[in-house]
């Protein structure tokens, strides 16, 4: 097996997406000097719901009829008595390690729960050309900025504007992640289910990219034109370098969308959090 197809199976895995939020929840535990306690046992619970997650949404996909004929959702037809099987254990692991978590993100995590069980449950009872698909993307933006941000502010007496401002960065660009997959999707003809950019066409999610951005550097210059520290600079810039690789891919699609390379640099660019470590 190469490297390529090695790294293939790493990204249908959903591991690449596990590492994005557990390197970035440690980047921000380390707010506001660069010196913040860093929870481990928060970290690993993350890392366990995360993938619980996104494999469970996708092992429910494929039991939808027809099954996509993608390469993501064939491997998990593939493979879904293991799938299933792993994801039951890690779902036991995450809750076995509950009692080692602060209060304040077992509370936090308790209400991401209940957030993601609705949207599980009304992503499954939708019709294949329901409308209300839309929501995906901002609901699956809000719950992974909650898990990375939870885990970030959970031992956190005193939270300052920028870190706060920070957090509402890293959400745009989830956000913006996610709009940029439903477009290319939308531009390969190879939907599962109707999405943000299928349901709105080019107009709406143009101007919903439009304001992302407007606000990111909204944010980005109110943090830099006061008194800050320097790894929240170094933060601000990061956010800002992941937000233009995702704009990269928008505007170079055609070479983007060639092997769906826009799915391995696109969740990627949250590998970025690793050089603030």
């Amino acid at each position: 097996m190469g490297v390529r197809s090695v790294l293939q199976r790493i990204h249908w895995l959903n591991l690449d997406v596990v590492a994005g939020a557990v390197l970035s929840a440690a980047a921000g535990s380390k707010l506001p000097d660069g010196r913040g306690e860093i929870n481990y046992w928060a970290l690993l619970s993350l890392g366990f719901t995360t993938w619980f997650i996104y494999t469970l949404d996708r092992l429910l996909d494929i039991r939808r009829k027809p099954v996509p004929n993608t390469p993501r959702h064939q491997f998990h037809v593939k493979n879904a008595p293991i799938l299933w099987k792993a994801t039951i254990a890690v779902g036991v692991l995450a809750a076995a390690i509950t009692p080692f978590l602060p209060l304040s993100l077992i509370r936090w995590g308790l209400i991401l729960t209940g957030v993601v069980a609705l949207y599980l449950f009304m992503v499954n009872r939708l019709g294949l050309k329901s409308k209300w698909y839309f929501l995906k993307e901002p609901i699956t933006a809000l719950v992974y900025t909650g898990g990375v941000w939870g885990v970030a502010f959970a031992t956190k007496a005193d939270i300052t504007w920028q870190d706060k401002s920070l957090a509402v960065m890293f959400g745009l660009i989830a956000f913006q992640n996610l709009l940029l997959f439903s477009w290319m999707e939308t531009q390969e003809g190879k939907l599962s289910s109707p999405n943000f950019a299928s349901i709105f066409r080019e107009g709406l999610p143009k101007i919903v990219n439009f304001l992302i951005l407007a606000a990111l550097l909204t944010l980005f210059l109110s943090i830099n034109l006061t008194e800050i520290l320097p790894y929240q600079r170094r933060f601000a810039f990061t956010e800002i370098l992941m937000s233009l690789a995702l704009l990269k891919i928008r505007y170079d699609s055609e070479f983007f969308l060639i092997n769906q390379r826009y799915r391995w640099i696109g969740d990627g660019v949250f590998l970025f959090s690793l050089w603030l470590l």
